[in-house]
């Protein structure tokens, strides 16, 4: 069973944050079934009340098994469209993973033969 840990980190806790987290998550383990753990960590890098712009950082971390773990991480001003930049930037890193397995797999084959 896969699951979704979130790390607020300096941002306070939000449940639409955590909803729209768990809608992600659901997409990143349809591709990767074998994952056990979504981790999701939030850090305000700049706080509005500092000089400058606020910024918000966003790392995701994929477990998979045999320690073959992915990572995403982002940086920018709107939050959600971070939290949609490591998912695309998860899920092509697993499609990346699933092609060099297959490559594997047939070199592989191809070696029995």
């Amino acid at each position: 069973m896969s699951t979704v840990q979130i790390e607020w980190g300096n941002l306070g806790r939000s449940e639409a944050v955590e909803k729209e987290i768990h809608e992600k998550s659901k997409k990143i383990f349809m591709h990767a079934p074998t994952a056990t753990t979504l981790v999701v960590h939030f850090q305000i890098i700049n706080s509005a009340n500092s000089a400058g712009v606020s910024l918000e950082k966003v790392t995701m971390e994929l477990r998979l098994p045999k320690h073959q773990d992915i990572r995403a991480e982002r940086e920018g001003e709107n939050l959600y469209k971070c939290i949609r930049e490591c998912k695309v930037a998860l899920l092509k890193q697993i499609e990346s993973h699933k092609q060099i397995e297959h490559d594997r797999a047939v070199d592989k084959i191809e070696t029995e033969i």
